[in-house]
């Protein structure tokens, strides 16, 4: 039959119900923390857009108190995108 994992990267061997969408659901988290860890290191180095890109990031996430100091930084720094953001944050906050 040959190689399992060959089987599976060519599609000619299909993955059990339920199993492709756990695996695209696996590699979109990893996407997502790598793409995390890339602006942290991005916002300690002072880089304002990785400000605000994160905190749309964390803002989607529901995290509303990382959302809002990233947000607020790169408000500061002059970024308007962050303080569309941030207006966001505080109207969902109330």
């Amino acid at each position: 039959m040959g190689d399992m994992a060959n089987l599976f990267g060519t599609g000619r061997f299909a993955l059990p119900s339920g199993q492709e969408e756990a695996t695209d659901e696996a590699q979109e988290a990893a996407d997502e923390a790598a793409e995390e860890v890339r602006l942290r290191l991005a916002v300690d180095g002072g880089d304002v857009e990785a400000m605000s890109m994160l905190g749309a990031m964390l803002l989607r996430r529901g995290d509303f108190d990382g959302a809002e100091s990233q947000l607020r930084a790169a408000t500061a720094a002059g970024d308007r995108a962050a303080a569309n953001n941030l207006g966001v944050l505080l109207h969902q906050r109330g």
